[in-house]
């Protein structure tokens, strides 16, 4: 009875919500955040705080592109599951088990951090055993984006892929030429 309930519900709800957002470029996922790891994630908890379940992910990082060096962080995502209850939020991203990831992180608030532009602010890491290379992968089925000045329908996105070193060295750049123009 419990997955009908759920399945009804997702059903539902995929047809009359869906996330809409202003799609961020790699330069405002970095300039707007706080900082930006690479970990797995090793935790997973899903709590209620008033009539909201959030669940909290425990990533153990071992590299920072920006911010403040970290053995670990919390990433906090709307939605989860508690019991029979369950809340499912358009544009949150989850996390799976030793899931390698690239995130763009905001401020840490009540000891857990919120990805910047939801889920764009994840790129799931891959090894891709033909090349031999690491890629960045960023998942935004079910998000819709529109451009500030447009007054169009919103468009999906394509999924995105691009090799990590390739992606780290831009982060890097684009780090560098905002420190750059601080001095």
């Amino acid at each position: 009875m419990r997955c009908i309930k759920f399945f009804l519900f997702g059903l539902i709800f995929s047809f009359c919500l869906s996330a809409v957002m202003v799609p961020l470029s790699l330069e405002n996922l970095t300039g707007e955040s706080e900082s930006v790891v690479l970990g797995h994630c090793i935790d997973k908890r899903v709590y209620q705080e008033g009539k909201m379940i959030w669940t909290e992910y425990t990533i153990q990082v071992y590299e920072v592109l920006k911010g403040e060096k970290a053995k670990e962080v919390k990433v906090r995502q709307p939605g989860g599951e508690i019991g029979e209850v369950g809340i499912a939020v358009s544009g949150a991203v989850s996390f799976g088990p030793l899931e390698e990831v690239l995130l763009f992180l905001g401020k840490e608030e009540k000891g857990a951090r919120d990805l910047v532009g939801w889920g764009q602010g994840k790129f799931q890491i891959y090894y891709d055993k033909k090349t031999g290379k690491k890629f960045a992968y960023q998942q935004l089925a079910g998000v819709k984006f529109v451009e500030k000045t447009q007054k169009t329908k919103p468009v999906e996105k394509s999924p995105s892929k691009i090799e990590l070193e390739q992606l780290k060295e831009q982060i890097k750049v684009i780090i560098k030429e905002k420190q750059d123009k601080k001095n």
